[in-house]
């Protein structure tokens, strides 16, 4: 692809997260899409097929661009709860962050709606869900020396698993970031000395 043609897809792209996360999918049309683009709906159709083509590039971006922010905090300097922070920051983030991560909210709860209904746009919070754990698990295994992951206790993928669904739930709390994100560094140092415990016991 000629490196102009991807710079215009990236600026459609990010033209598309704001319209999308403003109007939701229903109601964002395609005159919309390129306006916002600065284009016409003609120029649109030769970089994208349609509203259902943008809406699934764009979230399908989005997890792409969460997840690689959370691989360099898992391999980032300091404690495994430091790295654990900062990869579980970047769900908390999207749930309870700025205003553009209201629009990310926006498009992911629009995914989940869309896929229920026709099954073929995809879930991006499943998607973002099983790739976090991925990350989580990764972080993890490379502690489990100081931690019990080993024969009967909880495996890396399990500890993941919680720690993921736990934010879930602790991002839905109706408190500013800041108390939140404190909320989430006490549930991975709780986390980690309970770990840590069984692993020196």
């Amino acid at each position: 692809m000629p490196r102009d043609t991807s710079v215009r897809r990236d600026q459609i792209l990010d033209a598309a997260l704001g319209v999308f996360g403003r109007y939701g999918y229903r109601l964002t049309s395609m005159d919309l899409l390129a306006q916002a683009s600065a284009m016409s709906r003609p120029a649109l159709y030769q970089h994208f097929g349609g509203k259902e083509d943008i809406f699934r590039t764009v979230g399908n971006r989005l997890v792409d661009q969460m997840i690689r922010t959370a691989e360099r905090a898992a391999e980032a300097e300091g404690s495994t709860v430091d790295r654990l922070f900062g990869v579980l920051t970047v769900k908390l983030e999207l749930s309870a962050g700025t205003l553009d991560a209201n629009a990310r909210k926006e498009l992911f709860a629009e995914s989940a709606a869309l896929g229920d209904a026709t099954g073929t746009t995809g879930n991006l919070s499943a998607a973002l869900r099983a790739r976090l754990i991925t990350v989580v698990a990764a972080v993890l295994d490379s502690a489990a020396a100081d931690l019990d992951l080993l024969g009967d206790a909880l495996t890396a993928q399990d500890t993941a698993t919680l720690l993921v669904d736990a934010l879930t739930g602790l991002a839905q709390e109706p408190e500013p970031l800041d108390v939140l994100s404190t909320r989430l560094r006490h549930l991975i140092d709780l986390t980690v000395r309970g770990l840590s415990a069984g692993a020196s016991a």
